[in-house]
């Protein structure tokens, strides 16, 4: 058995006694891990407080190898982020991006990846709420490239030609990425233009600029509806095994501050 002091984001906390928790971290040093934290629902009753899901701290772990649940010694939290649990909207982005590093990060660590969800999910805190919709999918779509499943923008998944800057091309999603018009495409495809693929590029590089045609940074995101769809498409086909996220259901109120709304991206 080892002790590990680690930078830790927790994800996610189930019950499991009367005073007792299981909780599963992502951390710097062991990627993602689950520890039983004992006590800690009784401490909260006496309102001592315990860990808040998406907070941001130092664990201390026991970690044994021959175990899958390892024990939690003690959790200094640093940044709780109360600000995403105030907000349906935010919280359901930061549960978007859980959800997917729970699916498939592993228990080694990526320093990468811990540096892009603490800094996604420090955004979707902090953001206003009309770039909101441009966090979201900017930490949505980087973690999907982290993983290796980002989309293929820029060549027809059919023919393999590159496309044009200004073609119009479908978005295949069992291929996961675009076809050109020279090629059949499967039917109820999306019509993807040049614009929306140069933003969705953008948003797999994290680029929470990627909203902004305009000097105004803070105008909403134009097609935010289409392009959540998109997303929400894409990781329930490619990262989620067919099972649709449920925190797209709270995203969609999102779109409505869209003044501009193309039936598909």
């Amino acid at each position: 058995m080892s002790l590990v002091t680690t930078p830790a984001i927790l994800l996610r906390t189930y019950p499991y006694s009367e005073s007792s928790r299981v909780l599963r971290f992502y951390t710097r040093a062991l990627g993602l891990v689950g520890v039983m934290a004992r006590g800690v629902r009784r401490d909260a009753s006496k309102g001592r407080g315990a860990p808040g899901t998406f907070g941001e701290g130092v664990a201390v772990i026991f970690v044994r190898e021959t175990r899958e649940l390892q024990s939690l010694q003690e959790f200094n939290p640093r940044n709780a982020r109360i600000g995403l649990a105030a907000d349906l909207q935010r919280l359901a982005g930061a549960s978007l991006a859980a959800e997917l590093v729970l699916r498939h990060a592993g228990q080694e660590p990526h320093a990468g990846l811990y540096d892009l969800l603490s800094r996604g999910l420090d955004r979707l805190e902090a953001t206003p709420p009309r770039a909101l919709a441009s966090d979201v999918l900017a930490l949505g779509w980087s973690i999907v490239d982290l993983f290796g499943f980002g989309p293929e923008l820029s060549a027809c998944t059919g023919c393999g030609r590159v496309l044009d800057g200004d073609e119009m091309a479908h978005f295949d999603l069992d291929a996961g990425g675009v076809r050109c018009s020279s090629c059949s495409t499967p039917a109820g495809s999306r019509r993807i233009g040049p614009g929306a693929r140069a933003q969705i590029a953008r948003f797999l590089h994290g680029d929470l600029g990627a909203a902004a045609p305009t000097p105004d940074a803070s105008a909403p995101l134009q097609g935010a509806s289409a392009h959540l769809s998109l997303l929400d498409d894409f990781v329930t086909c490619h990262l989620l095994e067919g099972r649709r996220p449920e925190s797209f259901r709270f995203l969609r109120p999102l779109a409505a501050a869209d003044r501009h709304v193309p039936a598909r991206p």
